[in-house]
């Protein structure tokens, strides 16, 4: 194994940290828009009794907090506002998401120049 320079380590996770938050947000813009899982409103899943969101849905929400925790904090502020508002609770957690993948990019970096670098043993 070869070790890594943490700085462009760093840079490669926050670029994914990036495109995974801006991903997340292009998906939820578009499917307010085009309403992809053909959910019903809220008069039809009345009338329809009993009704559960898709699983492919439930599977996307999980995953946008798992993969971008600062937007848990965000969302949760942002859940009354204007789209102004929400927008620069997204763009706060777009850097903030960048900055956490960034460190963690750091940290896996470290590790693996700690696994790279030979050890020596010196026998007393």
């Amino acid at each position: 194994m070869t070790p890594v320079r943490l700085a462009r380590m760093a840079l490669r996770f926050a670029l994914v940290g990036f495109l995974i938050s801006v991903s997340f947000f292009v998906f939820w813009q578009l499917d307010d828009h085009f309403n992809f899982f053909n959910l019903p409103t809220e008069e039809q899943a009345r009338a329809m009794g009993s009704f559960s969101q898709p699983a492919l849905l439930a599977f996307l929400e999980k995953a946008n907090f798992v993969l971008c925790p600062p937007y848990v904090v965000t969302s949760f502020a942002g859940m009354d506002l204007g789209k102004t508002a929400n927008l620069i609770l997204w763009l706060i957690s777009l850097v903030l998401n960048t900055a956490l993948y960034s460190v963690l990019g750091v940290a896996f970096g470290a590790l693996w120049n700690r696994a790279a670098s030979p050890r020596l043993h010196t026998k007393s």
